[in-house]
């Protein structure tokens, strides 16, 4: 095969020669030497490998010597370059596609970030739905954070204010408290994640340096929205903790804690309770409906049911809650009773950040 200056030949190509030889003759004169070793006819293809003309003695018919062609790059310091800082190592001329690592043009001193002088990129890394830190006086801000407590309906997106704060948000999820500005009237935008179609659009009144909890809620007929606020736990010897019952289909219930019996009796739909205080430790947390006697002395509790007054009711779920002193809890009943999804106890902490 042959590298044609154009393409690939797959067959050789001879200039006519004036004598008309055929391609594969040879001259007598041109014999002598064709038996040596790697010998090959010269062809206009084929490259002179002697010196070329007008070569310097010594220096261009060096080892790995190869005539210098327009494709040659010069491997010397380019035209007008400084000795001795161009040519050190790691060095190559700058074509316009090279991009400049020192300070931009017209940037100013210690000011990262700056591109021409003109545009500013903050160092703080913004995290969608999140505030930004900064010196502002947080007395005029409400934390505000959402749970999914609706059992019959799809996942949503929720909009607090003019800003996206959570998409897809499934039931019996919660969201972290987000900042928003307190002493007014922010809307709230609750879509379906599926099709978009719009449950819930309102406003809601939030105080500044309060923080609330926005459930959304199976009415029935549709979604509504149950806020309370999460008052700060006052006492440093124990945590602050109470029930809300956001079950759309069951009827009144009893909260059992391990080591304390039953804490909170007959809490009826759509409704909550004051706060117990709890000394620190794990506790097994348990609901079942409300036992017929008053009296919280005489009630049998196991894993399954308590009892008292010869009723025995079985326990429908059963979570660990580990309090903490000086931080205020709230354990959420939610689902359906004796249905699915299932009624379950949610317990949420109040971190507050304000």
């Amino acid at each position: 095969m042959y590298i044609d200056h154009e393409e690939w030949n797959h067959s050789p190509s001879y200039p006519e020669s004036d004598d008309k030889l055929s391609a594969l003759e040879t001259p007598a004169s041109e014999a002598n030497g064709m038996n040596d070793p790697g010998y090959a006819p010269i062809s206009p293809e084929t490259p002179s490998w002697g010196p070329p003309s007008g070569t310097n003695n010594g220096t261009d018919t060096d080892p790995g010597f190869a005539p210098i062609s327009p494709e040659t790059p010069s491997w010397g310091p380019p035209s007008g370059t400084n000795n001795g800082t161009d040519t050190d190592p790691g060095f190559a001329p700058i074509s316009p596609e090279t991009p400049s690592w020192g300070p931009p043009s017209s940037s100013g001193s210690g000011t990262g970030g700056s591109i021409g002088g003109t545009i500013t990129i903050p160092p703080v890394i913004v995290i969608p739905g999140q505030p930004t830190i900064s010196n502002r006086p947080t007395a005029q801000y409400a934390n505000i954070r959402f749970l999914h407590a609706a059992p019959n309906q799809p996942a949503v997106n929720i909009r607090l204010g003019n800003r996206t704060v959570i998409n897809n948000m499934q039931f019996a999820n919660s969201t972290p408290y987000y900042l928003e500005t307190g002493n007014q009237r922010v809307l709230i935008t609750i879509t379906n994640t599926r099709n978009g179609i719009t449950l819930y659009r309102g406003y809601l009144y939030f105080t500044g340096q309060t923080a609330y909890t926005v459930s959304i809620a199976d009415s029935g007929s549709g979604i509504s929205l149950y806020t309370i606020t999460d008052t700060p736990c006052s006492r440093t010897n124990y945590g602050c903790l109470r029930a809300v019952n956001l079950s759309p289909n069951s009827s009144a219930v009893d909260i059992f804690l391990s080591g304390y019996g039953r804490i909170f009796q007959r809490v009826n739909q759509f409704s909550y309770t004051g706060y117990r205080l709890i000394s620190q430790g794990t506790y097994r947390a348990s609901v079942s409906e409300a036992l017929p006697c008053t009296s919280s002395t005489g009630i049998t509790m196991t894993e399954d049911y308590v009892e008292c007054s010869n009723t025995r009711i079985a326990i429908m779920d059963t979570t660990t809650l580990t309090i903490m002193n000086g931080v205020t809890y709230t354990l959420y009943i939610i689902g359906l009773a004796y249905q699915f999804p299932s009624l379950q106890l949610l317990p949420l902490e109040s971190d507050l950040i304000y």
